[in-house]
This record gives C-alpha cells, structure tokens and sequence, in this order.
C-alpha cells in the first residue's frame, strides 16, 4: 500500500461503514448476531473486520471458547470508534435540520412602526416557538439605515416603508398597511373635530423627519401638502417618530406621522385622519428579501409564517 496513504499507521480508506461494523460486532461480541443486525451476511463481515484489524494495525477481537472478546487495543478503539458514529450522527442530523430549515440563524431589522404590527410580531414568535433551532437576530434602525444595512447584505430580512425600485434578486411583500394621520397638541382647536383638512393647518408649526433619515414619510407628508395646494410652515426636525412625538406633546407644533404609532401612549397629543381621500394617506410597510438567502430554507420557512399571519398583497 503506498505509504501516501497512511497517516500514523490510519489508511485514509477507513469509512464509517467499517466503524459501524466493528462497533456491532463488539456490542454483540459474535459474528452471526452482527450480521443479522446490520442485514448482511457473515462472510463480508467477518472480511470487513480483518480489513479494519490489518488498516489499523491492531488486533481488534479475541477468541475465548466459543465467544469473541475485545482486545486491550480493541476495548480502547471501541470507545473512539462509538464516538465518532455519534458524531456522525449528529453531522447528519444537522445537515437534514439545514436542509429542512429548522438550524441557523436569520437577521432582521426593522424600521420603528413595524414593532407595533401586531401580526408581524406574531409571525415572529410562532416561528420561533416552533423553530428553535433557528435563531433569529432582530434590530430596530431608521428606515434608511435599515435599508443600507439589507442592500450591503448585512441583514438578510429588512421590513421598512418602501417605495423605491425593485432591487435585483429580491422579493416584496406587503406585511401590513395604515394611513399617514395628522398628531396635534390636546389643546389644538381642531381637537373635536373627526378629521382635519391640511389647508386648516398649514400656517401652523409643524414637526417632521429630515429628509435623509426617513425619504419614504418625507416625500408621502410632501405629497400630502403638494395634493392639497399648500405648504406647512416646518420649524423643528426630529430623527424618530418618538422624537417628533415628544416635541408634539411640549406644544412645539403639529405633526403627520403613521398611524401605527399612535401605540405609543404619549400624553398630551391627540390623532386625528386627514381630511384625504385614503388612497393618498395610506401607507405600506413591506418586506423585502433576497432570492438567493444565505440560509435559503429557513428564510422560506420564516417567509411562510408572515405571509399566512400578515396582510397579503393586493
């Protein structure tokens, strides 16, 4: 045999299928038993075990009467041959968990009003619940952050309110849908009314996200105004929903913000639909992921629970 291949005495032709043999042998300390449990006649086995004795250079088994006994040599190998079927096994076991996408981990960011989808956060605990062995890794960031970090494939799920093009190789999906609402202090004198106009306000202070940080709720707000022929006076910007909520509640102005924040129980602020024919205020939160996923199988699994619990497209 060319010395090439051997390591330490091992030829590189030992096989699990060997291991196997030997270990069902020693289990049963007889021939005939170990052939019949591993559904193959006596000869080959009896072959396979002397193969595995002259590639290992030890004798394995012993005759005592009419029974077979493991060598010194034999008893130490058993051990390391036992535990390398296990971990055998346990490979196999987690390439099928792979293949079935129940093993690995997925990224998912978010941006803020997400959190307060309640189907979506659903979707996320019942995949969990019945996938544990996949890990899922979720992080809040601004819409445009939570965008950049999808597009430079460091996250593999990104939910935001996207209105851009569709991006090559991924897939959209709407997971919910609410409408832009006008947020004014409690003590506004529009607070009874069921609906408020943008031209009853416009002269008003208002609050609003820079452009930079959030272009979906910009250019949608700068739609709104352009529709209705007017134009807010904007004295202050704030980088979050909850900021521009805050600045709100202090009496510094009004603002236009989704209603999926209106979850958030901030005193002294009162919400109010505009006076708009919905199909300009609404709103779609989507989902966007790749084609071609890092872990393919059980992004298609987490896919699966959003889109049976969340609102479907159109």
């Amino acid at each position: 045999m060319d010395t090439r291949s051997r390591t330490n005495g091992l030829s590189a032709q030992l096989t699990l299928r060997q291991l196997s043999c030997f270990v069902t042998v020693a289990e049963e300390r007889h021939f005939r038993r170990a052939a019949i449990r591993l559904n193959m006649s006596q000869p080959p086995l009896t072959l396979r075990i002397q193969e595995l004795e002259r590639d290992l250079g030890v004798q394995l088994f012993a005759r005592v009467g009419h029974q077979i006994e493991l060598t010194e040599g034999g008893r130490l190998i058993f051990a390391e041959a036992k535990a390398t079927l296990e971990q055998a096994n346990q490979v196999r076991n987690m390439a099928s968990r792979v293949r079935l996408g129940e093993a690995g981990d997925l990224r998912l960011t978010f941006a803020v009003s997400v959190s307060f989808v309640r189907a979506f956060s659903d979707a996320i605990d019942a995949f969990q619940r019945d996938h544990p062995g996949v890990t899922v890794d979720v992080t809040q960031r601004i819409h445009q952050h939570a965008l950049e970090e999808f597009q430079q494939h460091k996250t593999d799920i990104c939910v935001v309110r996207y209105t851009g093009p569709h991006l090559d190789g991924v897939e959209q999906m709407v997971i919910a849908r609410d409408q832009l609402m006008l947020v004014l202090p409690a003590n506004h004198p529009k607070a009874l009314a069921d609906r408020v106009a943008l031209g009853d306000v416009a002269s008003e202070r208002f609050i609003q996200f820079p452009s930079e940080m959030s272009t979906v709720l910009f250019k949608k707000s700068e739609a709104l105004w352009n529709r209705a022929g007017r134009t807010p006076c904007t004295i202050r910007k704030a980088d979050s929903g909850l900021g521009i909520l805050a600045l709100v509640s202090g009496g510094f102005g009004n603002a236009i913000l989704p209603g999926t924040l209106s979850a958030i129980q901030v005193p002294n602020v009162i919400w109010k639909p505009i006076d708009m024919d919905e199909q300009w205020t609404s709103s779609e939160m989507v989902m966007l992921y790749r084609v071609n996923a890092r872990n393919k199988n059980a992004q298609s699994r987490f896919v699966d629970y959003v889109r049976r619990l969340c609102l479907q497209p159109e």
